[in-house]
């Protein structure tokens, strides 16, 4: 699914969220009841693939906004992500092994912020960049080479879309309630959408298990989407 490129590598200056392992997210876990299919109140289970994929996106588009969170393991290392999307803008937060990045984007205006950790390892003017940019908000444009695709995130998120063939898997039921599953047969990733209720999707699992994202908070209202003030913001061109 296209979304699971959210878990694939995103080399940043400085910072590479990197690896794939053991799925960790919580409320992953999920079983196969003999009763699975019955609770299909919605009727997607009935659909072909294609019509499940078609239904998940409207509903996604209708519900305006959702949250979607995910981590994998790599060795030692760990890539958390924590989006919330709401039309086109977005706030987040990237973590791996210490460093941390905030988000944001509104308006089609990017921003983002960086904890010291981050800075100081993105290399040698690490340290003075982290004194110089302290706690604002650094804005960059939409190509930057280093920055600007992190912000594809979102459109990834919200557009499902397989990148090889999607078949209908099994009816499951897993934390979030009872799900269809489709498999993308390119790299043999697993979404689950919901068979109650608004068709949504719930989960998607990599490849092998290898990382998860799970989507919440459908059509909820994020106050902390909101352009930073000012004061608040460096341009990154003019460091």
């Amino acid at each position: 699914m296209r979304v699971a490129r959210v878990l694939v590598p995103l080399a940043v200056t400085g910072m590479v969220l990197a690896g794939c392992g053991e799925p960790t997210t919580g409320g992953a876990t999920w079983s196969a009841p003999a009763d699975a299919a019955s609770a299909a109140g919605n009727g997607v289970a009935d659909l072909t693939a294609a019509e499940i994929l078609r239904k998940t996106n409207a509903a996604l588009k209708k519900a305006g906004s959702f949250r979607v969170e995910g981590q994998r393991k790599d060795g030692g290392s760990t890539l958390s992500i924590d989006l919330k999307v709401m039309g086109e803008d977005l706030a987040g937060t990237l973590g791996l092994n210490g460093q941390r990045i905030q988000l944001l984007l509104v308006g089609g205006q990017p921003y983002f912020k960086a904890n010291e950790t981050f800075w100081k390892e993105s290399g040698p003017r690490g340290e003075g960049m982290a004194q110089l940019i302290g706690d604002r908000w650094v804005t960059v444009a939409r190509d930057d080479k280093n920055f600007g695709s992190l912000f594809t995130i979102a459109e990834d998120a919200a557009n499902l879309a397989p990148d090889g063939t999607a078949t209908k898997g099994e009816a499951k039921t897993i934390d979030a309630g009872p799900a269809i599953t489709l498999i993308d047969e390119s790299d043999r990733s697993t979404l689950y959408v919901a068979t109650t209720g608004e068709p949504y999707p719930l989960l998607i699992v990599g490849p092998d298990n290898q990382g998860q994202l799970a989507y919440s908070e459908f059509g909820k209202s994020f106050p902390d989407i909101k352009k930073p003030a000012a004061a608040d913001v460096i341009d990154f061109s003019k460091l």
